[in-house]
Order: structure tokens, then sequence, then C-alpha cells
């Protein structure tokens, strides 16, 4: 089926990120508990950790003290002037760093959860749903016990129609010439972004090609920006475009260029017009594995969730990752020219997990030539002082008392940062919660049947096993809408995408099992095969493995043509470990809002 394999495309970036709400699934999920914690007893709210060293955001302190008050830092230093009640905790053997910052996430649902319980206390998030974002504002100025990071965004990112950071579902308002740059800008300001993005991608860098902004229309969008007071970062993929987005006068750059090698002479410009990178090495190197591979090793699986382990198994189909050594190259480049680098890993894409893959990036900031105290800068002062967050990133009077106490010396060797002792957050303990309290027994795997055939529709809405039902994201509040028939013996799905919710969907759901969500175990098959038609439109099949996910089903994306097409989709092509154990499969409509219309017929899993 090679003619039309190219219909079929891995969904890039954090697509698995939004199908995550499909079905529900966090607010299904048992009720963490607490993992056997060495600092049960750490105080919190008000006291010190003593003889401790201190990376205050800028370098290491040997033998300080630190007053936590009222969930802020009073006071730090060396021998210092303590009450005789105030409850202390001895740090000696121990580095005490502030609570790290991601300077590159797309957030979802569990993100928050997940990274706080790794140590990054702040994510400064470079595209999610407005909304989102609004609903956890009011946490970041409350100094008050609570169980997730406090979030920063960039709200709606600006794009070309159909270009890059439409394809997810959520509305996305694009730009289609520099005239429209200020009312666009003012629009984001109103919605509360903390930062502009923008997206300069056309794809060129992966072998693809995606509709762009043009040069103009990202210079007005930087010039709008700034008049409005607002910084301005800029999506890059290759050398090019980085330099033109430093010439227009971007804030920073949130990717690093994998397509060519910089010169010494273009590392200079960027030094030269203090412009600040993001490498996010983390995504660019995830398909290597041996950095992933390495912390996982050291990490106790039990403090993953499954979301977690998930999206860290998830891998991008080459394009990406290949220009991992390109993009180490030109960190080591940058960093010599005297760039300002920020730490962000990109997550929850694939090869990523929020707040673990943060200290995968300090050891791959660490393989590009930083010392330990460069590297942890640039996770939170640096970072910090990057996108304007203040009394974050650093240990120092007044600030929050966002704190990570590791064991052992990170001056020494940066890639300890993992074993975390203790995390506060506004100076309350971070409950490090992990696994699950129960809930349900999961429904026992089955073998599936020698019949490779689930359905032709020529006796209606039947499978040849299993069953088939609609689905929408009516269940999470959403107004998409799905009508399903059968005509001349394949299966009619139409309907309509609505908009008013960050992750939309309609479509149907075929489920093996003998009884719902059950999951089969396919193993020896290899592929997908179906025949669709349609309006043209991009559509989704979804893998779901269990009968309780705890994460984003693994996606692959294809296009429903107007005339027939059999297309064939390889069980390896979705993002999982376990591809074939299938609770259900979904053919969906996402995005964008409107009408849709596409047919399936001879499904089979082979």
């Amino acid at each position: 089926m090679k003619s039309v394999r190219h219909l079929i495309g891995r969904s890039p970036t954090w697509l698995l990120i939004g199908v995550a709400v499909f079905i529900g699934v966090l607010a299904t999920l048992p009720v963490p508990q607490a993992a056997e914690d060495p600092a049960r007893r750490v105080p919190q709210e008000t006291f010190a950790i003593v003889d401790v060293t201190a990376f205050d955001g800028e370098a290491f302190r040997e033998g300080w003290d630190v007053w936590v008050e009222d969930g802020r830092i009073r006071h730090a230093g060396q021998r210092l002037d303590l009450p005789e009640d105030l409850p202390r905790l001895d740090g000696r053997g121990h580095t005490l760093i502030p609570g790290l910052i991601d300077g590159h996430v797309h957030s979802f649902l569990s993100t928050l959860r997940d990274a706080l319980r790794f140590g990054v206390t702040t994510v400064l998030d470079q595209s999610t749903d407005p909304a989102f974002a609004a609903a956890h504002r009011a946490a970041r100025v409350e100094v008050a016990r609570g169980t997730e990071a406090d979030l920063f965004s960039a709200g709606m990112a600006a794009t070309a129609p159909e270009g890059h950071g439409t394809q997810y579902g959520i509305p996305v308002e694009t730009l289609t010439g520099p005239d429209e740059a200020t009312a666009w800008v003012r629009a984001r300001q109103d919605e509360g972004s903390d930062w502009i993005k923008i997206i300069y991608e056309d794809g060129s860098a992966f072998d693809m090609e995606i509709p762009s902004l043009d040069g103009e229309t990202v210079a007005a969008v930087i010039a709008a920006a700034h008049a409005e007071g607002l910084a301005a970062v800029v999506h890059v993929s290759t050398l090019e475009t980085a330099l033109q987005a430093t010439a227009f006068g971007a804030d920073g750059l949130v990717h690093v260029w994998h397509d060519e090698v910089v010169s010494a002479e273009d590392a200079r410009r960027f030094a030269e017009a203090g412009i600040f990178v993001v490498p996010t090495l983390s995504v660019m190197v995830s398909a290597e594995d041996t950095a992933v591979a390495e912390l996982l090793r050291e990490t106790d699986e039990a403090m993953l969730s499954a979301i977690q382990r998930q999206t860290l198994a998830g891998r991008f189909p080459g394009g990406l990752a290949e220009g991992g050594n390109v993009a180490m190259e030109n960190v080591r480049r940058l960093r010599a020219a005297g760039v300002r680098l920020v730490a962000g890993t990109d997550s929850s894409n694939p090869g990523t997990g929020a707040g673990i893959s943060m200290h995968g990036e300090l050891r791959l900031l660490a393989r590009a030539g930083m010392g330990s105290a460069e590297a942890l800068a640039a996770a939170t002062s640096v970072a910090a002082d990057a996108f304007g967050v203040a009394e974050r990133g650093r240990i120092a009077e007044g600030y929050l008392a966002d704190l990570v106490l590791v064991r052992g010396d990170l001056e020494e060797d940066v890639s300890r940062s993992h074993d975390i002792v203790a995390i506060w957050k506004d100076g309350y303990l971070v409950e490090r919660v992990v696994g699950s309290a129960g809930g349900e027994p999961q429904a026992e795997t089955a073998p599936a049947p020698a019949e490779t055939l689930v359905a032709g529709f020529e006796d209606g809405f039947e499978a040849s096993f299993g069953a088939w039902d609609v689905t929408t994201d009516q269940m999470t509040g959403g107004s998409s809408s799905v009508n399903v028939g059968v005509r001349d013996g394949a299966l009619v799905v139409t309907g309509e995408i609505a908009p008013g919710l960050a992750f939309p969907w309609a479509g149907v759901i075929w489920m093996p099992g003998a009884q719902p969500m059950q999951p089969v175990d396919f193993s020896g098959r290899e592929v997908i095969r179906f025949r669709t038609r349609g309006d043209g439109r991009q559509y989704a099949v979804m893998l779901i493995s269990s009968a309780q996910p705890a994460g984003p089903p693994p996606t692959v994306t294809f296009i429903a043509p107007e005339e027939w097409t059999q297309l064939e989709i390889q069980l390896e092509d979705f993002p999982t470990a376990t591809p074939e154990i299938i609770a259900g499969l979904a053919f969906v409509a996402q995005g964008p809002v409107g009408a849709y219309a596409f047919e399936v017929d001879e499904v089979e899993v082979r």
C-alpha cells in the first residue's frame, strides 16, 4: 500500500495531549497514594534548613541557612541568627536549589501535578487553550498549599491559516497579514497571555510543507507585542528563520534549529542581539533514547504517572529526532558565544514526561558543555529573568519558598538532580503522590479471535466481534455532534465539531472485547487496514490499550479523500510500548471547527 502511505501521518508535537480528553480518563482515575517519603517529618510553612549547600540561582553557597516564614524566604546566608523555637532541618550532605522552571511546556490536565512531583514548581507554557491558562492564573498569586506547579502561558500562538498549531482541535485565531497584528496581540492581552508566541514554521526542516506566516507578519506581531509591553518568542526549526526572527526583534527562540550548524559569526549575532534560546534538547534527542533510558533506570517507576510513562514511551518518526546531534552542537556554539540559554523540555511530546524530563534536560545541557551552576541557572534564574517571572528562580529574601532538597553534591554532578529528598511549594511540603489506591479491577486481557475482519458493514452498524459505538466530546462538556449510518455497505459518519472546548472530537469507536473497553491481545498482528473516503480533511485513529486508560491514546492521523482509498496503519506506528493490546479503536474528527463527513469500510486488524 505504499501508494497511499503518504495519506497517513503520525500526529506531530502535542496532539497526543489533546486526545486525552477523548475518554475523560482523568475523571475516572483511582486516587493516588503517597509513596514512602524520606522527608515525611520535614517542617513546612515556617522553618529553616541549616548548614546546607545552596544553589541560589547563580552560584553554589556552602554552609547556608535558609529561613522560610509564611511561605516566603525571610533570610538566606551563612550562620543566620535563627529563633530558638524555629523548626529546622539539617541540610548537611544535601543541596538546596530553587524550584525548577521548565521554559517550554504544553500543559493539559495532569501536566502541572506531574511537574510538581519532580521539583518543577513553575511551568512556562508555550501555547495552550486560553481558558485552561485562565483557570490556573489565580493559583500563582496565592501563597498557599497546592498540588500543582504554577502556570505562566503564552496562551494562543500566532500562526497562519492551517499552519502549525491549528491541527490540535483548539480554536486558533490565525493571521493572514501584518495589518492584523495589532488587533491580534491586543486580543491575546485581553485573554491574559503573559507573552506572545509566534509560529515561524514552514515544515522544510521536516521534509514537509506547512503554511507559515511570512516574515513581514512575524515582524509586525513582534512589534505589536512590544508596543503592548509583552515579550515575543518565536518557534523556529531552521537557522534561516532563527536569524530572521532575531533581526525582527524577537526576545527569544523557543527551539534550537536542527537543519544546520551555526557558524561562530552567526552565534555572535545572536549574542549581540541579546536574544535567549530555549533549546528543548529533550525532544530533539528523544529518539536517541539513551538520555531517557538512563534517567528512567535511576527513577523509581512508582513515581511516574501513567501519562508520564505513556509520553516517555512515545517516539517521533525520525525527522525531528534525527537533528539531535546538530541541535546539540548548536547549543555548544551558542553557549560559547555567550547566548542566554533557558532549560525547557517541550513536554509532553513523544519521548518526554512532564517534570521528569527537566532532569534529563539538565543532563543534556551538561553534555553540551554547561557546568552544574550554569545548567541549574538555565532552569531557575535565567528562565525567570527571560520570561519576566517574578519571585521565582532564586533563593533570596522575599522570594517564594519554592525549594527542592536533593541528596548529595549537585555542584560535582548535576545528574543527581532527580534524587529528591523534599520539595516545597510556597513553603508547603509537596506530597509526592504516586501509584493508585486500587480502584476498579482491570479487565482481564483476552486473546484475539482468529478473525481479522472487524466489520464490512454489510449487516448494518455491526462488528464481526466486539461492538461499535459513537463517541463525542459531549461527555466532557463539549457540544460536537455525530450521526452514524450505513449506506451501500459502508459506515457513514457525519456531524459537526463545535467550538468552546480545548480538545473537541466526534466519531465512532470499536471495542473488540466481550465487555466494553476490555483489552484484547492482538499479538502477531501488524496492521490496521481499512477503506475510507470523505471530505478531504484530516481525521485520526486512536488506539486505546487499557480498560482504564490513564493517559492520552496513541494517535495516527489520516486523510479521507474524495475517492475510496485503502489505507494501512502499522501497529508499530502508534507511539506506545504495547500497540498489540487494544481495548478500543476510534475513528474521529477533531478539528477544525465545522462540519465533517467521512466513510469507513472493510476494517481489519491483520
